[in-house]
């Protein structure tokens, strides 16, 4: 190839990546990613009314001041922070079963404002619903569906939650760049399309059997896996390569060569050859909740 049609090639490539970039990035964009992602700050605090309610009343006493405001506090950031125009919005559905959900709203609340995982998110709605469904969980259209949320326990809404959320940074975080899709490195790791396996593949070389489903839930899968039981993770590695390539896929791209310390996470410190399912492996609750408060500053506990 001569010389001129080498820069000739060099050129038109250049111009194509460039129309590209242009049409992704400025003429095909999404208008709702133009909100401003500010939190609404509100004029005047919940502690100021009802201590201005209470000093009319003659019922404000040092110890009914302590323990409202500190109660009041944390309501007050969360309806601050997670019910207003800020990156994540609640809804319920029906609107009264937001009073039963509380505290799992709450824990939820502290997982997606983490330093690691807040960077993650654009544009989250999460719903809760008091209705059953034939599954636990769902992610479409950049939204966290979660259902019977109380008949499950605590720590497994929290690693439910987690697996929702990771479809949401594999479609919507690791969205195509130009050309590349980032997730396409995740799963060029085993698969051949999104649910045949390539013929090298074995057990060992995923986290779980779900997660051997299809290529989505394998990302879904590991994720969780990654966050809530790092440890094992690190250590199920070693007895495979396609499985330490996958662990180094969330340290590299999005934790930033990060881990989650999570060794103190689980319950039980055997660790198994199989699971089935990994929201189902018991988590320690009030240690990730610590662990994740340290970048939030806020109680661990619902005072």
């Amino acid at each position: 190839m001569s010389m001129k049609k080498t820069l000739l090639l060099i050129l038109l490539t250049f111009v194509f990546t460039c129309i590209i970039f242009i049409l992704k990035n400025y003429l095909l964009f999404d208008v709702r990613e133009q909100i401003e992602e500010q939190y609404i700050e509100p004029t005047v605090s919940i502690e100021e009314e009802i201590e201005t309610e209470l000093l009319t009343s003659g019922t404000w006493t040092s110890s009914v001041k302590e323990t409202i405001l500190t109660e009041n506090k944390k309501n007050n950031i969360i309806k601050t922070h997670l019910l207003s125009a800020s990156k994540v919005h609640f809804s319920y559905i029906p609107d009264s079963f937001q009073e039963n959900t509380k505290q799992y709203s709450w824990i939820l609340w502290v997982f997606l404002n983490n330093d690691m995982i807040q960077k993650q998110i654009k544009k989250l709605t999460v719903e809760m619903h008091e209705d059953l469904l034939d599954v636990r969980g769902k992610m479409k259209n950049k939204t966290l569906k979660l259902f019977w949320v109380l008949l499950m326990d605590e720590w497994e809404f929290m690693s439910v939650a987690i697996h929702e959320f990771a479809h949401y940074v594999d479609l919507y975080f690791l969205e195509k760049k130009v050309i590349t899709d980032i997730s396409n490195y995740y799963y060029k790791l085993s698969w051949e399309s999104t649910r045949i396996l390539k013929a090298d593949q074995k057990q060992q070389d995923f986290v779980s059997g779900y997660a051997m489903t299809n290529k989505y839930e394998d990302f879904a899968e590991s994720f969780t896996y990654y966050l809530l039981h790092n440890k094992a993770f690190k250590i199920k590695a070693e007895k495979s390569l396609i499985l330490q390539e996958k662990y180094d896929f969330f340290w590299r791209y999005l934790f930033r060569n990060g881990e989650f310390q999570t060794s103190t996470f689980s319950i039980k410190t055997e660790i198994k050859n199989y699971y089935r399912d990994i929201t189902k492996i018991e988590i320690n609750l009030k240690n990730l909740l610590q662990y994740l408060k340290n970048w939030i500053n806020l109680p661990v506990t619902k005072q």
